[in-house]
């Protein structure tokens, strides 16, 4: 075998990885075994699925200025992102982290490897925004990655109690996913049925956004420049629906190596994110 085939045939292995479901039943670790207080919370979906869910807020001495809703890409758990609940306690905001069922210690809910994203994460979601809703009387501000980023797009335009979405390398729609998939030697699969399509973000943005009287909503996409699944222009395609609340700059994470994005560079993103939540 070639050297030059190797690298492609690993290369489109770690991709494929990249966007598979790859549930982790079992957390590394505590937050407060890296000295992050925090209380934990049981919370019901409208189907009756009890999801774990982390609370954290900042430290005494910072004046806490709204709380994000954190939404993994469903690769491991909520443990493996401790790092990034830390970094926006550390900015002055309370977090809220969560497993979506059949991860941690959520109920117990069959996974295949190969499907992108279930239906039934929409209702995680939902249930998280209603559990939110509860610990702050402020807006709420959302940040999720890969399938969290769809679903925090989707559903965060949506929910009026919603103020700013963070989407990193967000799904377009399930329609777009199965033809970007069916090219594949080995394709993903999507849900066949039950994806509501007003929380597909593609078709979210074709409507006004819900609001709170007197609030706003605004989003940023974010992608890294090599990403195998999307680029620029599907970023600017969802930009292009709704040029008053998405940020018409996109932030591009230079990734050659189709690395996390947060991991590239975590400081400057982490900055990026900062202005994002702190703009008018």
């Amino acid at each position: 075998m070639s050297s030059r085939f190797y690298l492609i045939l690993v290369g489109t292995f770690i991709s494929t990885l990249t966007w598979a479901l790859n549930p982790s039943k079992t957390y590394k670790q505590l937050p407060d075994q890296k000295t992050m207080p925090f209380t934990e919370h049981d919370v019901k979906t409208s189907d009756g699925a009890t999801l774990k869910a982390w609370y954290f807020t900042p430290a005494q001495l910072v004046k806490t200025t709204s709380l994000v809703l954190i939404c993994h890409n469903g690769e491991g758990n909520m443990a493996d992102y401790l790092l990034r609940a830390s970094s926006f306690t550390a900015m002055g905001h309370s977090v809220v982290m969560f497993d979506y069922r059949g991860f941690g210690r959520s109920s117990d809910f069959e996974i295949d490897n190969n499907m992108y994203i279930y239906p039934h994460f929409q209702d995680d979601v939902k249930a998280m925004i209603d559990f939110c809703r509860g610990k702050t009387t402020q807006a709420i501000d959302m940040y999720g990655w890969g399938i969290g980023a769809g679903l925090s797009l989707g559903i965060g335009w949506n929910r009026a109690e919603v103020r700013r979405i963070i989407a990193d390398t967000p799904f377009l729609s399930m329609e777009d996913l199965e033809k970007r998939f069916s090219t594949w030697d080995t394709p993903m699969e999507v849900p066949l049925a039950g994806f509501e399509k007003k929380f597909e973000p593609i078709y979210s943005l074709d409507s006004e956004p819900s609001v709170l009287k007197g609030a706003s909503k605004k989003v940023i996409l974010i992608i890294g420049s090599n990403d195998v699944l999307f680029n620029m222009e599907d970023m600017k395609t969802l930009q292009s629906k709704q040029k008053t609340y998405v940020n018409q700059e996109v932030y591009v994470v230079n990734n050659p190596e189709r690395m996390d994005n947060f991991s590239i560079n975590t400081k400057e993103y982490c900055s990026k994110i900062a202005s994002f939540l702190n703009s008018k």
